[in-house]
């Protein structure tokens, strides 16, 4: 074996900021927080999109989502797009997805040879679903998932362990059967995604952090005109501080369950032959409360900055990252392809907007090429609002198409984000500077319009998907304490009735 086998874990709403490596008084995290000390952690890592299937897809393929036609959960990557998964394919990795990656569509390997579990999402438009029962409308940006917030079961903490579980069988059979091939094996978590419901063993724990040491970030004095418009969309402005409590403690409560289940992956991972490198990273974070704001879609740090962490986890003969390096630079998630790549020498990846980070990772200085090279993000929400987010060096500049208000953060200065700069006269270079870079390749009114004639397209095949489909494809099994409680429910239900 002469290529270092990858471990990728990806997670589901893990703001950056919310890890005890981070500072974070909140959590409890000591296998990342072990994993990031003897490892290479970069602390300005940013999603390419505060929503879940663009930002995968723009990881996948290390493009930006307006380069991959990507930009709602409904979204199909073309097959015809090659990802990581396809280059270290042909480089002779063996690659296998574990769990979730949110393909949608009848591609669900995009370049994976293998898939393990399934995904907990609808693998087409209009599919089936999973049940959960009374937390039906919870994983959604709607009420119901802060109204419902506490302790308790939920699918996410049933399917998290089921694709570990999966995991850990794949990997320790093909530890005994001696198998020597480079192993690429992507683990997809739901955790710590809604619905805020941690397992009642986390709950106290996380609460009394949260009773000690919590500070939500307060909301806007002048809010921005999008950010009252979420205010009023989802009745934001009625949410108690008790029930921001709650959220956040829950929140809290599964991001720690999350790192017990980091801990099980790494310790597997180290039974691998050779050089293994571990790499964690999640899709986006969560508001959880901050700025009166939950869930993501929002382009302040804690929905748009992610854990990025790199560990080499065993080591055979070389070195391919370094022990406890803090990278305080920008970075995307678009870079995740290019860097896999590098790592695992196989061919180059077409039309990338992301960089390798290799060079990083093994210790080398960094100059300003890193240190001012622009990093992206955007969100396009149905054929209406189209946001695009820069962040180049200490400032983050947030455009709003068809809005005159701009964002501006120095944060750096202000890492809560509570000074806006957006219409201080003093900043009007800064400004103009970033504005000019955010609309560069980036055809606003072109992708709206594509969007519109596309929501057409998406409702027949979503009217498809609910009348004819394509049965349950790559959709989980349900299983585990939460099901099982759920059917002993219905079925005493139907026997009271019966009765």
């Amino acid at each position: 074996m002469d290529k270092p086998n990858i471990v990728l874990v990806v997670s589901d709403q893990h703001r950056g900021d919310w890890l005890g490596r981070a500072g974070s008084k909140l959590v409890d995290t000591p296998n990342l927080d072990r994993l990031a000390q003897r490892g290479v952690t970069f602390e300005q890592a940013y999603c390419s999109s505060p929503l879940c299937v663009p930002s995968r897809m723009s990881m996948m393929a290390g493009r930006e989502p307006h380069q991959v036609g990507v930009f709602g959960n409904e979204d199909i990557l073309p097959s015809g797009i090659p990802t990581f998964a396809h280059a270290l394919g042909l480089g002779g990795y063996d690659t296998v997805l574990c769990g979730r990656m949110h393909f949608v569509g009848p591609d669900q390997r995009h370049g994976f040879q293998h898939r393990l579990v399934g995904d907990i999402t609808p693998s087409y438009p209009g599919g089936p679903k999973t049940d959960y029962a009374h937390l039906a409308r919870t994983p959604g940006p709607v009420k119901d998932s802060i109204d419902l917030a506490g302790p308790g079961h939920s699918p996410v903490i049933d399917f998290d362990d089921a694709v570990i579980r999966g995991y850990e069988d794949f990997v320790l059979e093909r530890v005994r059967a001696g198998v020597q091939d480079s192993l690429l094996i992507t683990v997809g978590l739901y955790s710590p995604h809604a619905p805020f419901t941690c397992p009642p063993e986390e709950f106290e724990k996380a609460l009394a952090a949260v009773d000690a040491f919590d500070e939500v970030v307060a909301v806007d004095d002048r809010p921005h005109p999008w950010v009252e418009d979420q205010w009023r969309k989802h009745g934001l402005n009625e949410v108690t501080p008790e029930q921001v409590r709650m959220v956040r403690a829950n929140y809290a409560g599964l991001i720690n369950h999350l790192d017990k289940n980091i801990g099980r992956i790494a310790a597997v991972a180290a039974e691998l032959p050779g050089d293994t490198i571990f790499v964690y990273v999640s899709d986006h974070g969560e508001m959880a409360g901050d700025h009166g704001l939950f869930w993501k879609r929002s382009f302040y740090e804690p929905s748009s900055r992610v854990p990025m962490i790199w560990n080499q986890i065993s080591q055979g003969s070389r070195r391919y990252v370094a022990e406890g390096l803090r990278m305080d630079l920008p970075v995307s998630l678009t870079d995740i392809a290019p860097t896999l790549v590098a790592l695992a020498d196989a061919p180059q990846l077409p039309n990338v907007d992301g960089d390798n980070l290799a060079p990083l990772l093994a210790g080398d200085p960094t100059d300003s090429d890193w240190t001012e090279r622009p990093v992206f993000s955007q969100l396009v929400d149905g054929s209406t609002s189209a946001i695009r987010m820069v962040r180049k060096g200490d400032y983050k500049c947030v455009y709003y198409h068809g809005s005159l208000s701009v964002q501006l953060f120095d944060v750096r200065k202000d890492p809560s984000e509570l000074n806006d700069l957006g219409s201080d006269p003093a900043y009007e270079d800064v400004r103009a500077q970033l504005l000019e870079l955010i609309r560069e390749g980036w055809e606003a009114d072109a992708i709206l319009s594509e969007r519109s004639l596309d929501r057409h397209d998406k409702g027949f095949l979503r009217e498809w998907g609910r009348k004819v489909g394509a049965g349950r494809m790559d959709l989980w099994t349900e299983t585990g304490p939460f099901f099982d409680s759920v059917a002993a429910q219905r079925a005493a239900k139907l026997e009271r009735v019966g009765g």
